[in-house]
């Protein structure tokens, strides 16, 4: 068997994985996309195997082989059989190999599949020691067939890039640098470069041979010049090794043969799902790519069959599997796409799934699926965002770019992403200047998140517009919706008896256009306005009000805002109510709301570290202020943004609190805050991932282990085996991992693992 030229990178945990595999069976099928290094994991692992196999490990290529009834013959030939009678082939190699112990890698079987199965499925029938280890796209579907599916390798972030030490563990950068060296000798990981490595590798998406291809290009370019031309990839990475197959050559030649491999049918849907930007399910893919050639009913089996050609990657660390195309896959179908001339009525059908799947979690707000629905949204923020994209860019279709944007309004406010919601709605809002009822609707939006950032002014602006459309469409329900934020933006600038009025005026129409959730949002504001007038009866009666339609819809986030306000009147009143501040009703808010990242979780840790300076519990508001402070930072506002009445009540916290501990005191236990935020509120065992401290969650000494091999690219078996574990108990380990990191799939684990290590060192030096 020859042994490979180049060096063999990583692939530690999948070597691992392929001997077990062998050790419990005779037949392995290694399976993965073009490139991924099927071919040179195999040839690798038959090396470390020989001494396992007394005669031999024999590798049989048959990249170069058309003539399916020639397997058996291109396999005798390989294993030097010398037989000169007529018998066939297969009968020669089923005597030869009958009483002998040997490993045969056959080597790209793809285009053979039906010849290679049933050539594999004699053999193994007539020889009980004979061990076969095939590569190919898909499996040849045999009883007892094992399958190991060879994933591209991890890849850094881009928007977190870890440090150069850090950043060299990384599979995908080691390759990248062992063959740049080799044209361009002394390339190296440095302070310059990291953040362009890992871009390219990236956008390179961790497939092995595209980054060799790319590494050649280093010869005369800089990393971020050949980043910066992979739109063009195809063209650019078109020199290879000339010894090679020629499908090894190029990156285009090596798609194409995956290509060629697939049916009509393949084919189209290949190229309908290059519209998807990332992740997809199956009902957008349903919803978007039937028809035309593929029925709906059809689109399951299609898709598997791209799924087992490996076209298309699944992933199952979701409740429901979420497929993608790797990027180069995904940009060779949009050539196709573009050719066919059917991509404008993709990207049309693409924006409308999209839309209205937005306008449905947006409908359904009010009731029990607050959680799941702000989970959809954030797994589909890629499909969102290219929907959003495409219509802007359309002047046909930019009131459809608007009302994205709206219907995605908790997704902004509550899923944590206010910064990305401001740059979109400004961008739409410059560009779609008509007075519609849709930019009505945009424009209050627009508002609140201004509001919770703080930029009073824009929001002024906005909301007069909007008050502005309403009155001249005569539209009474979206003048609601300029009243509320009104009241909203007088809140937060301390006019709390502004605020009260707008409230009021605002609750009567949103009660009768039958506006539920825009009627919980409100009632719970007015409470906290009519709190700050004095009026503690009416702002009690306001929450009991919100409390009991939420109860009755089932509605989590405003019931969890209502009982905030009820316990901060209670704590304004300071005892006049007759009922004292509880802080175990803050808790109790903050378990059931929808999502633990949302600027409703700070005000309520906020208002803990308040109710606790006032009963003398000074390290505890120090703790929780800390806490806030964390808080706060992720989500890109701070408190100031919600006015006098909210930031007066924080300083005089902070101000008690370090007049009784001390300057020193209050400085280190706020520290102690910062780095566990959610855990020191006493609201979640899921403290936030480390972004802002080096300290961040802890993980046990077994958990820690695991995500280690899991950044080293083990499967849950490989970790079962190093471990010594059971594959159950695995699982239940990494499930901890990931809610404790608060990530959700295995290759963010591995970027946690590098900034946390990065962070770790950073601290300690």
């Amino acid at each position: 068997m020859p042994n490979l030229v180049s060096s063999f990178v990583g692939r530690h945990g999948e070597l691992a994985e392929v001997r077990r595999l062998m050790e419990g069976g005779r037949l392995l099928t290694l399976t993965g996309p073009g490139g991924v290094g099927k071919s040179r994991l195999a040839i690798q692992a038959g090396t470390l195997a020989r001494r396992a196999f007394p005669d031999g490990v024999w590798l049989v290529e048959l990249a170069a082989l058309q003539d399916a009834q020639r397997v058996p013959d291109t396999v005798a030939d390989a294993l030097q059989i010398k037989d000169q009678s007529v018998r066939l082939a297969k009968e020669q190699l089923a005597d030869h190999l009958a009483s002998r112990q040997l490993l045969m890698i056959l080597d790209n079987c793809e285009h053979l599949l039906v010849a290679c199965a049933e050539l594999v499925d004699c053999l193994l029938r007539r020889s009980q020691r004979l061990h076969i280890l095939c590569t190919s796209r898909q499996p040849l579907n045999l009883p007892g067939e094992r399958v190991l599916v060879v994933q591209p390798f991890p890849v850094p972030s881009v928007e977190h890039t870890p440090a150069t030490e850090f950043l060299s563990k990384f599979e995908a950068v080691v390759l990248l640098v062992d063959r740049a060296s080799a044209v361009q000798p002394g390339f190296e990981v440095d302070e310059n470069n990291r953040r362009a490595i890992a871009r390219l590798c990236r956008r390179l998406d961790g497939l092995p041979l595209a980054i060799e291809l790319a590494a050649t290009r280093l010869r005369s370019m800089a990393v971020q010049q050949v980043a910066d031309r992979l739109d063009n990839r195809f063209e650019l990475l078109s020199r290879g090794n000339p010894a090679a197959l020629s499908r090894q050559q190029t990156l285009r030649a090596l798609i194409d043969w995956s290509y060629h491999l697939c049916t009509e049918q393949e084919r189209l849907l290949w190229a309908r799902l290059s519209i998807f930007p990332g992740d997809f399910d199956l009902g957008a893919a349903e919803g978007i790519c039937a028809g035309d050639g593929i029925v709906a009913e059809q689109m399951f089996d299609v898709l598997d069959d791209l799924v087992a050609k490996s076209v298309v990657v699944t992933r199952h660390d979701h409740p429901t599997p979420r497929f993608r195309l790797l990027e180069t896959i995904r940009q060779y179908g949009r050539e196709l796409l573009e050719r066919s001339g059917d991509e404008a009525r993709l990207r049309r059908q693409h924006r409308d799934y999209f839309l209205a799947l937005a306008q449905r979690g947006c409908r359904d707000w009010c009731g029990p699926e607050q959680a799941e629905i702000l989970r959809r949204f954030r797994l589909e923020q890629d499909n969102f965002g290219a929907a959003f994209d495409w219509s802007l860019a359309d002047p046909g279709e930019q009131i459809s770019a608007l009302a994205l944007l709206s219907a995605l309004r908790y997704h902004w406010t509550l899923g944590g992403f206010l910064s990305t919601g401001r740059r979109l709605f400004d961008q739409a809002l410059d560009s779609v200047e008509d007075s519609t009822v849709e930019r009505g609707d945009a424009l209050w939006v627009a508002a609140w998140i201004a509001l919770l950032q703080g930029d009073h002014t824009a929001a002024a602006r906005w909301l007069h517009e909007c008050d502005f459309i309403a009155r001249a469409s005569g539209n009474d329900h979206l003048q609601g919706y300029a009243l509320l934020l009104s009241g909203t933006a007088n809140l937060f600038s301390g006019r709390a008896s502004a605020a009260v009025r707008f409230f009021h005026a605002a609750l009567v129409r949103m009660r009768r256009h039958g506006d539920t959730a825009a009627t919980l949002w409100g009632l719970f504001q007015y409470s906290v306005a009519l709190s700050h007038v004095g009026d503690h009866a009416g702002a009690q009666n306001a929450c009991e009000d919100a409390i009991g339609i939420a109860e009755q819809r089932g509605e989590l986030w405003a019931r969890s805002e209502a009982m905030w306000a009820r316990t901060l009147d209670q704590w304004l009143a300071g005892g006049e109510s007759g009922t004292v501040a509880e802080p175990r009703v803050i808790r109790e808010a903050l378990a059931v709301t929808p999502n633990a990242n949302d600027v409703s979780t700070v005000l309520g840790v906020e208002l803990l570290a308040w109710i606790a300076a006032s009963q003398t519990e000074f390290e505890n508001a120090a703790r929780l202020l800390g806490a806030a402070s964390a808080l706060w930072t992720s989500f890109g506002t701070t408190i100031n943004a919600f006015g006098p009445l909210f930031s007066g009540h924080s300083t005089a916290c902070r101000d008690a609190a370090i007049k009784a501990l001390g300057g020193p005191r209050f400085d280190e236990l706020h520290d102690v805050g910062r780095a566990r935020p959610l855990e020191i509120a006493g609201i979640s065992d899921t403290p936030m991932a480390p972004t802002d401290t080096a300290s961040g969650p802890r993980l046990t000494r077994r958990e820690r282990e695991v995500a280690q091999l899991i950044t080293e690219g083990l499967t849950n078996k490989a970790i079962a085996a190093r471990l010594v574990l059971s594959p159950r108990t695995v699982e239940g380990h990494i499930e901890r991992v990931f809610a404790k990191i608060g990530v959700d799939s295995r290759a963010q684990v591995a970027v946690w693992m590098a900034q946390h290590e990065a962070q770790t060192h950073g601290a300690k030096t």
